[in-house]
């Protein structure tokens, strides 16, 4: 997810999250004020559920969740979408690729009540493009040549995808209803995308990495540790503003062995910023997982991603931030 203050498009020029193989050196964990708590929210099936990604809707007190969940009856994995309207979250009805297929719904922005989108992917049916008008999802066509996996909804009348096709990196954008690649660029080896000042490249990663953009040249943060010891991986980014920015992931703990929210926040102090670790309050207790994030310049901060309770199937996981 990206800042937004309106519907505008909002320029970023300060983060980026990456995954990497090298490991980076890192001070001592430092621990913030801020507060995280789990609010509940909805499953379906006993099996698995999970949350892939969220955004606000700008201007209000909505929010979007999208992600999957097993439905035994098909045995197989559908999309589910999750609305809050200011007080709960509920499972909103949505489309799936094809009638057996996998399907999951992997990003989602909103520009406004009527113009929510969200992007996925479905065994039989391939690149999923869906958009609620304020009532129901509907299809949209898909990009040609591009698996998206970045997602910016600019106006009800312009959204961009940033994903690959083969082993190049691609940008489409959706204007007016037409579908046109804006730019390619080779990979070798790894998928990349760029997208809003982020950058992400797929991998295995041992210790975080967060890059920060000044001008025109970007600068390696150190991101400290979930805990002293542990593996980590950032998922995904957000700004809240220019001052304050959010990371969210997950860490392997020496001391529980468990996997734990990583939730890393950058505010300016000078120089390069400061980095902190925050805690989810009260401890979950489970192994949890942070895949999305999105944060707002009114206050709004939500993560959502999933846990795996040893007796039961995963389960969805939303997290409500504030003071951050």
């Amino acid at each position: 997810m990206i800042l937004r203050t309106g519907p505008a498009r909002t320029q970023l020029r300060l983060v980026a999250v990456a995954a990497t193989l090298a490991v980076i050196a890192t001070a001592a964990p430092a621990h913030a004020a801020a507060t995280w708590t789990r609010v509940p929210s909805p499953n379906r099936g006993t099996v698995a559920s999970a949350l892939q990604d969220v955004a606000v809707v700008p201007g209000s007190s909505t929010a979007w969740a999208v992600g999957y969940y097993y439905d035994s009856n098909v045995a197989a994995y559908r999309t589910m979408t999750q609305r809050f309207n200011g007080t709960s979250w509920s499972i909103v009805p949505s489309l799936n690729g094809s009638a057996t297929g996998y399907s999951q719904l992997s990003k989602v922005d909103a520009t406004s009540s009527t113009n929510v989108w969200a992007i996925g992917y479905d065994t039989q049916a391939g690149t999923l493009v869906h958009r609620y008008n304020g009532t129901s999802w509907t299809r949209v066509s898909s990009p040609a040549g591009n698996a998206p996996r970045g997602l910016d909804v600019v106006s009800s009348t312009e959204v961009w995808v940033a994903g690959y096709s083969g082993s190049a990196a691609t940008i489409s954008q959706w204007k007016n209803g037409t579908w046109t690649t804006r730019y390619t660029q080779a990979s070798v080896g790894r998928h990349l995308t760029v997208f809003e000042g982020i950058v992400s490249s797929s991998g295995i990663t041992r210790r975080s990495l967060m890059l920060r953009r000044q001008g025109t040249s970007w600068s390696s943060l150190a991101v400290p540790p979930g805990e002293t010891g542990s593996r980590d991986q950032l998922q995904s980014v957000a700004a809240v503003s220019s001052s304050s920015v959010w990371a969210v992931g997950y860490y392997s703990s020496p001391s529980t062995g468990l996997f734990e929210p990583l939730l890393v926040n950058w505010t300016a102090n000078g120089g390069a910023g400061t980095l902190a670790t925050h805690d989810v309050t009260p401890a979950i207790g489970v192994s949890a997982i942070a895949l999305g994030v999105s944060a707002t310049s009114a206050g709004a901060l939500w993560t959502v991603g999933y846990t795996a309770p040893p007796s039961t199937g995963n389960r969805t996981l939303i997290l409500r931030g504030t003071g951050g």
